[in-house]
């Protein structure tokens, strides 16, 4: 609740009544600054252990990791996120746009090789940069897969669109539920990648802010659009069945090409175009 105060004492001194769109990006630029300064104190404290955990190594048996505990929890915490959106189609044609729409998105991105194409992009630009050499440091690869990881992928884009359905008057939380999970995965991954990089993964905040600021932008031109359409119960179900599978990724059931589904977001706003242009109730 007392941040919900600071973001409404910085939007009435701001005077603008977009600035609460921009909440979870902000928030996620917030969590990469505070992970990449977590990890920098861990960093110093690397390799220094108390007497009494030193006594007790070999002991007991070793503690999860951490940073993969945390990943399966907000796996499930993603499942959560989905369910509403999920019962947001109300009537048989929403649903055969939905199904249809993620088989067609899949068929796409599975022709197009998006996934692969994505992650080849991200191992192409750490090795112009000299990464992928073990055990090195590089501040630049440290950057430069921040960035990767941080702004490529399904939960970028499904959490800009999402945000970009904030009424302009006061801040609705239930719209920024995607990129207010995005911030605390990319809290924990910062937190991670700062131990080995050092502070240039605190500087891919800044990157962050830029890229995902623009996707709330255009999402923000084209709401009205969606709205006029009736796309908008069909776009958040499927935006939600990727949710789902970015969740079985985290849980780590099975490894899901997520990028590949991406085309499905797009299809229902193409589909409820052209059945209102034909006058079907949609």
């Amino acid at each position: 609740m007392y941040l919900v105060q600071v973001f409404e004492l910085f939007y009435i001194q701001a005077g603008t009544e977009i600035v609460w769109k921009y909440f979870g990006v902000i928030c996620n630029v917030i969590t990469v600054v505070l992970g990449s300064s977590l990890g920098l104190l861990l960093k110093r404290r690397a390799g220094k252990k108390s007497p009494a955990e030193a006594a007790a190594a070999g002991k007991y048996p070793p503690r999860e990791n951490l940073p993969d505990t945390m990943m399966v929890c907000l796996g499930f915490c993603s499942v959560f996120a989905a369910a509403s959106g999920l019962l947001e189609v109300t009537s048989g044609v929403q649903a055969l746009i939905c199904v249809g729409s993620m088989a067609g998105g899949l068929l796409i991105g599975w022709v197009l090789r998006l996934d692969d194409r994505l992650n080849r992009m991200g191992d192409a630009l750490l090795e112009k940069i000299g990464g992928a050499a073990e055990g090195v440091s590089n501040p630049a690869e440290g950057f430069v897969t921040a960035c990767l990881l941080f702004c490529i992928g399904s939960m970028t884009v499904l959490g800009s669109f999402e945000s970009a359905a904030n009424p302009a008057d006061h801040l609705a939380l239930e719209c920024h539920t995607m990129l207010l999970i995005k911030s605390l995965l990319d809290f924990v991954s910062s937190t991670c990648l700062s131990v080995t990089y050092g502070v240039s993964v605190m500087a891919s905040a800044a990157f962050v802010l830029v890229l995902q600021g623009a996707l709330v932008a255009l999402a923000s031109v084209l709401q009205p659009f969606l709205e006029r359409t009736g796309a908008m119960p069909a776009v958040n179900c499927v935006g939600s069945m990727i949710i789902l599978t970015i969740a079985v990724n985290l849980i780590g059931l099975k490894k899901i090409k997520t990028a590949d589904y991406l085309p499905a977001l797009f299809l229902p706003i193409l589909v409820c175009w052209l059945l209102t242009s034909f006058g079907v109730t949609v």
